[in-house]
C-alpha cells in the first residue's frame, strides 16, 4: 500500500487482492509516463480536479 496523507487517500494495489476483477477507467499523471498506453482510455495530466490536481486531459 502507499499512503497519500496530503490526498487522504491510500493506494492498494490490486494485485494484493487475488480475487478482485480489475478494469481500468483512466490513467493518472500521464504526463510523466515513459511507456505511452493506446488503450482509448482518457488519460490525465496529473491528477482528477475532484483530487486537487488540474483534470487535464492528455492526447493519447
Amino acid at each position: 500500500m502507499t499512503n497519500h496523507p496530503i490526498l487522504g487517500l491510500v493506494d492498494v494495489f490490486a494485485a494484493t487482492i487475488p480475487t478482485l476483477t480489475f478494469t481500468p477507467g483512466v490513467h493518472v499523471n500521464y504526463a510523466e509516463t515513459v511507456l505511452r498506453m493506446r488503450d482509448g482510455l482518457p488519460k490525465l495530466k496529473d491528477f482528477p480536479a475532484e483530487l486537487g490536481g488540474s483534470g487535464e486531459v492528455v492526447a493519447e
